[in-house]
């Protein structure tokens, strides 16, 4: 197939055509392991700015059953997505191929990556249903973390634990996983977690004693290969438990992140790693009593400028030497001998305004102009507070503001 008979396959290749086509031939099945490969192409269909292209077999995984699709290239053309649909394999691309005859290369790294965090991800729901009841009712493959979500409403520190610690025995024991193909009646012979729908073909994962469950996705072949899996992090969700959790090589690098924060903090706050907490919590106390005492020298700062300045209908004052949590207190100590009180800093760039006079909205102003002067900020009809990128921002914005008041 030269270049010129693909364009001509793509004008006359229609999508209800593509169901005459025999099921692509799943090479990532029979060998999850496999990088490369050549494929023929049998067919090329033009989607929007993209083009689709159906292979007589495939080493790329599709998207589906909470697991990404693979990444790679065909004849150095990136493919950036991979969908299935009827038995049939789509690899998404920008460009053509030259030929009817493709090398098939994926990227390994994050087909790895996925066997890892999925079958991790059997290996703790498994063991959680065994040790809690608890079933899975959602798995998802993130960029960030692997979710499953068990039907337990409020799982303890306790469970987590037990749950991680179980989990990773089976890992170290380096447990067999077995993947099998069967039908309905085959299927009675293993203890899946789950009820399915299928009647054949029914692909079943087995991890020895850690679980047993039917998949579409892609495997080590020993647990060992999983390499450690860690709970990051549980949540409430729709009534359920969300775990986030990371294995094999994701685990390593978070380890890896987190031990150079630690090594950073020993250095900062120069203590050995049993002494961070108490550290930072002496640091916490200290800071405290230090914002109380601020605090108080704010206070007395505020009466003593407050004293020099004369009761008036409207009292509006800039400050470049007082900053915004001062600029509070005096407002407050100002109400008592002004009905309207606009106040601004230009060290925070910041500005606050309160008023007791029913003519001004407040909120409405700073909602409509704010952005003009490269603010944010709003609030009600009486009270309202704005901050800004620049000095002449806040300055522009305090001038407009009292053009608006004072009339």
């Amino acid at each position: 197939m030269n270049n010129e008979t693909i364009n001509n396959g793509i004008n006359t290749f229609l999508e209800t055509d593509i169901k005459k086509l025999n099921p692509t031939n799943k090479l990532y099945y029979f060998n999850p392991y496999m990088e490369e490969t050549i494929s023929n192409v049998v067919a090329i269909i033009k989607d929007k700015d993209f083009y689709k292209i159906v292979l007589d077999e495939t080493i790329f995984y599709p998207e589906g059953g909470g697991q990404p699709s693979d990444t790679g290239q065909i004849d150095d053309i990136v493919v950036f997505d991979v969908k299935e649909k009827d038995g049939i394999i789509y690899h998404l691309v920008k460009e053509l191929p030259k030929s009817e005859k493709v090398k098939c290369k994926i990227d390994f790294y994050r087909r790895f990556d996925f066997m890892q965090q999925h079958s991790g991800e059997h290996a703790l729901s498994g063991v959680i249903l065994k040790l809690f009841g608890g079933v899975n009712k959602g798995f998802h493959i993130g960029e960030q973390f692997v979710t499953i979500d068990i039907n337990i409403k409020d799982m303890t520190e306790e469970m987590l634990t037990e749950a991680e610690k179980e989990t990773n025995r089976y890992i170290f024991e380096n447990q067999k996983v077995d993947q099998i193909v069967t039908d309905t009646e085959g299927l009675k012979a293993y203890p899946i977690r789950k009820e399915i729908t299928a009647e054949e073909d029914i692909r079943v994962v087995s991890m020895g004693e850690a679980d047993c469950c039917a998949c579409c996705g892609t495997h080590v072949r020993n647990l060992g290969e999983v390499g450690i899996i860690k709970i990051i992090k549980a949540e409430s969700y729709k009534g359920m438990t969300r775990i986030s959790f990371l294995c094999g090589y994701r685990a390593l690098n978070d380890y890896r992140e987190k031990n150079d924060i630690i090594k950073s903090l020993k250095k900062e706050l120069s203590a050995e790693e049993s002494m961070i907490l108490t550290k930072v919590q002496k640091q916490r106390e200290d800071i405290s009593a230090l914002k109380k005492q601020s605090d108080i020298i704010r206070k007395d700062l505020a009466k003593n400028i407050s004293l020099n300045i004369k009761a008036d209908e409207t009292i509006a004052l800039i400050f470049d030497d007082i900053d915004f949590p001062t600029l509070a207190h005096i407002e407050s100590i100002l109400l008592e001998k002004s009905n309207t009180v606009i106040l601004a800093t230009t060290i925070d760039n910041k500005i606050t305004a309160v008023t007791k006079n029913d003519a001004i909205n407040l909120g409405q102003f700073f909602k409509s102009n704010i952005k003009t002067y490269n603010g944010k900020g709003g609030g009600s009809k009486d009270k309202a507070q704005g901050s800004f990128e620049t000095k002449e921002d806040i300055i522009a914005f305090y001038t407009s503001l009292m053009s608006e008041v004072v009339k």
